[in-house]
């Protein structure tokens, strides 16, 4: 039985199709579809694909804080047309400004509206025969995991709605390894997914389901590739170990640290007239100071002070360090506004100005909090191996963690950071925290 393929892109891949979607319309719209007086029909070649990636990076930028690049989407095709036209759109004004700092020239109103038609029909129509093909060749696979493991693998491709079959044996139990690549054969399965305790681990010829066209994945790396998050429950130290840390490398590092201290000052410098208003807001909203600074873990599990708007009643933790919920009682009216639209976070680039944190990495918890959730999760402190961040991977991807289960789900993000950050990702989260805020989302 043939297999079928996977056309279930990842987000990277989504983002380079895109990518080079928009591009191929700025470039293709001057040369076939524009008059010979027309700006960008008349640069050297050169620089018209110089002008065309720099669209189809800003086309990348607008999209992903809208929105455009996610792998799944539940809105209409009329919307996401919408919301599309809009990157485009914002891609354009980019180009108009860069082709007009150099060449001290407008590139014309019909060429730009030519070319947000064009990236933008390019783009779904890309969208629609990729979901299309992924829709109607769902891939099969066999998980040789544990019952447990099993369970938390299905409902995980229940939420996410990935075009994947996921399999039991259809029939007895092959006894054999070439018995178990025959049956591989037989029912088409794509990929099978293993952990190292599994019960029929011992079926496993790799090389030979490998030359059959089956391919061979552990758990967690398939989780990671197919969720975006390493479950800490499957993995140990000896896969920590093996991680190559690349945020200790010192280019990576500088590099990292020059955004952020880019990044914090540019968010001071214009969040001045909000703090302004927030504090007489706080002021006039409840009795206390404006300020509030709080003990949190950091880098190394080295602590440090950290700086927020008051947001709570003054002696909101009377009793003692307890878990923030989503609907805290303690918390004010004005201070609901504040996290809301997460200003109460402002005073934080002043943690990043002094390296105490980083723009992205994993969310700081309380010296109290961290003693509990270091003892009932695993690998719960190698989120200290980075600096924390105002932002980060399960910030934009997963809800408040407001108890130990949902602060395992949230390592599991922090986890997948560690493991994949690149100033690239740093970006991504960054332009992805855009469109939080501008959700009014925390």
């Amino acid at each position: 039985m043939s297999r079928k393929s996977d056309w279930n892109l990842s987000k990277g891949s989504w983002t380079l199709l895109d990518l080079a979607t928009a591009s191929f319309a700025a470039a293709l719209v001057p040369l076939y579809w524009s008059p010979v007086s027309e700006t960008l029909r008349s640069v050297p070649t050169e620089r018209l694909v110089m002008y065309a990636v720099f669209y189809g990076f800003a086309f990348w930028v607008a999209g992903e804080v809208l929105g455009v690049h996610e792998k799944r989407s539940s809105r209409s095709w009329r919307f996401r047309v919408a919301v599309c036209t809009l990157a485009a759109v914002g891609a354009c004004l980019g180009l108009l400004l860069m082709v007009w700092a150099i060449e001290y020239r407008f590139v014309g109103r019909f060429a730009l509206a030519k070319m947000v038609g064009c990236s933008v029909a390019g783009v779904m129509i890309m969208r629609l025969a990729v979901e299309g093909m992924a829709s109607r060749s769902r891939p099969k696979v066999l998980a040789l995991l544990a019952e447990e493991a099993s369970k938390e693998l299905a409902m995980g491709l229940k939420e996410s709605g990935e075009q994947l079959q996921l399999e039991g044996f259809k029939e007895d139990v092959p006894d054999s390894a070439e018995s178990f690549v025959a049956y591989c054969e037989e029912q088409g399965i794509h990929e099978v997914v293993t952990q190292h305790d599994a019960e029929h681990k011992g079926l496993l010829n790799v090389v030979a389901l490998l030359a059959g066209g089956t391919r061979v994945s552990d758990i967690v790396d398939f989780w990671e590739r197919t969720f975006a998050r390493i479950p800490p429950q499957y993995v140990d130290e000896a896969w920590l170990a093996r991680l190559d840390l690349r945020l200790r490398h010192p280019l990576f590092h500088r590099a990292k640290r020059f955004l952020d201290v880019l990044v914090a000052i540019i968010g001071l410098v214009v969040s001045i007239p909000i703090l302004a208003i927030a504090a007489i807001l706080i002021l006039v909203g409840s009795r206390g100071p404006v300020f509030f600074s709080q003990r949190r873990t950091g880098y190394l599990g080295t602590s440090y002070v950290l700086y927020k708007l008051r947001t709570m009643q003054a002696d909101a933790e009377a009793d003692g360090a307890q878990w923030a919920e989503k609907q805290d009682a303690r918390v004010t009216g004005v201070g609901r506004f504040l996290r809301k639209w997460r200003i109460d976070e402002i005073p934080q680039f002043w943690n990043v100005l002094r390296g105490e944190m980083a723009i992205v990495g994993p969310r700081p918890e309380r010296p109290e909090l961290e003693e509990k959730l270091t003892v009932e999760i695993p690998l719960w402190s190698s989120r200290h191996l980075v600096k924390p961040g105002l932002t980060g991977w399960a910030q934009i991807r997963f809800r408040y963690a407001a108890d130990s289960n949902a602060s395992r789900e949230k390592l599991a993000h922090d986890l997948y950071y560690i493991k994949n950050a690149s100033l690239l990702l740093d970006l991504q989260i960054i332009l992805s925290t855009i469109r939080s805020l501008a959700r009014g989302s925390r």
